[in-house]
C-alpha cells in the first residue's frame, strides 16, 4: 500500500496529473465505501447484541472489540518499526536452538495420553512454529473472548 501511495506521490512530481487524479479518486472511494461497511457492520452488531445483551452491554462489547482491534495494530505497528530499526546482520542472525529441557518436556507429553492427545500436541507445536507472535496473540486473544462468552451463558 504505501508503494502505491509513493507511487501516486512519483506521478504527481514527473507531471502526471491523470494518473496522479485517478489513484486519488480510487483512494477517496475505498475509503469511503469501507467507513460505510464499517458503519453498517457496527450497527448490525448492534443491534444483534442488543437483542441478547440490552443496550449497555451491546455498546461494551462493540466497544471492546475496538479497543482489542486498536490494539492489535498498534501493536503491529510497534513490532514493525522495532524490527526496521534492528540491523541487517541482527534480523539474518542464526536463531539459537532450543534447549533439550523443552524437547524431552513435549516427547514426554507426546508418549502420555491417547493417540489423538498426541496428534493435537503435534499439531498445535507444528503451528506455533509456524506463526509469528502477533498471530499467536491474536488467536489467544480471539480464543479467550470465544471462552470468556461460552462460560458466562
Amino acid at each position: 500500500m504505501i508503494h502505491w501511495l509513493m507511487s501516486l506521490l512519483g506521478a504527481l512530481t514527473e507531471r502526471r496529473f491523470r494518473d496522479f487524479s485517478l489513484g486519488i479518486g480510487a483512494v477517496a472511494v475505498v475509503a469511503l465505501l469501507g467507513v460505510v461497511a464499517l458503519g453498517f457492520g457496527t450497527l448490525a452488531a448492534y443491534v444483534y447484541f442488543c437483542a441478547s445483551q440490552g443496550v449497555v452491554g451491546a455498546a461494551l462489547i462493540i466497544c471492546f472489540a475496538y479497543a482489542l482491534l486498536a490494539i492489535l495494530i498498534g501493536s503491529a505497528a510497534m513490532i514493525r518499526r522495532r524490527a526496521e530499526r534492528l540491523p541487517r546482520g541482527a534480523v539474518s542472525a542464526p536463531t539459537p536452538a532450543p534447549s533439550e529441557n523443552i524437547h524431552s518436556f513435549f516427547r514426554g507429553l507426546a508418549g502420555a495420553g491417547a493417540p489423538k492427545d498426541r496428534e493435537a500436541l503435534l499439531a498445535a507445536m507444528q503451528i506455533g512454529r509456524e506463526l509469528t507472535p502477533p498471530q499467536l496473540l491474536a488467536i489467544a486473544l480471539i480464543s479467550g473472548f470465544i471462552v470468556g462468552r461460552k462460560l458466562f451463558k
